[in-house]
C-alpha cells in the first residue's frame, strides 16, 4: 500500500490519500485510536530514519560484520559496535555540511534571477506499507492483506519503488 511519510518538527507522519495513517509520536495515535476505532497506527522513529538517510546503521554494520566462522559471536559483536562507533563519529565530524556542491550552485543562480528558492532539504517520500495476508483462526485466508507490524506494534515501511 503506498503512502506519503512527511518530516514534520517533532518526528514523522504518515499519510494516505490525505489522510493521517500514522505517526511516530504514539500518545497522539493512541489518543486518536480511543476516539475514533483503531484506524492509525505508531510509526518507529528507527524505520523513518532509515527511509531519510537511505541507510540502517545496524543492518550496515551486520552486512559489513556479520556472524560466521572466522570470528565468533563475541568477536563479531565487538567488530560490529566498533564500526557503528566509527560511522557515527564520521556523521558527527561531517554533521555541518547539508548542502552537496549542486545545491549550492542551484541557490545561487535562482538568487541571481531572484527565483524563488524551496527548501532543499527532503521533508517527503513515497513509501509502501509492509502488508502481510489476512488470516483466520483457521488458517484461511480473508479478503485482502492488512499492514505488517514489528515487535513494538509499529508498521513497516520501505521506500516506494517504481515498477
Amino acid at each position: 500500500m503506498k503512502a506519503k511519510l512527511i518530516k514534520i518538527k517533532d518526528g514523522y507522519e504518515l499519510f494516505t490519500q490525505g489522510f493521517l495513517k500514522g505517526s511516530t509520536n504514539h500518545n497522539l495515535i493512541d489518543s486518536l485510536n480511543v476516539e475514533e476505532g483503531n484506524t492509525r497506527y505508531k510509526l518507529s522513529l528507527k524505520n523513518c530514519q532509515a527511509i531519510e538517510r537511505g541507510w540502517d546503521l545496524d543492518e550496515l554494520a551486520k552486512i559489513e560484520y556479520p556472524i560466521c566462522e572466522v570470528w565468533n559471536d563475541e568477536e563479531a559483536l565487538i567488530r560490529e559496535l566498533a564500526f557503528k562507533k566509527g560511522f557515527q563519529k564520521a556523521l558527527e565530524l561531517m554533521g555541518d555540511k547539508k548542502f552537496s556542491e549542486e545545491d549550492l550552485m542551484e541557490a545561487y543562480s535562482r538568487g541571481q534571477t531572484n527565483s524563488p528558492i524551496q527548501s532543499l532539504q527532503q521533508t517527503e517520500w513515497d513509501v509502501e506499507i509492509e502488508t502481510v495476508p489476512a488470516l483466520s483462526n483457521n488458517g484461511n485466508v480473508y479478503y485482502g492483506d492488512i499492514p505488517k507490524l514489528d515487535a513494538d506494534g509499529c508498521l513497516i515501511l520501505k521506500k516506494y519503488k517504481n515498477g
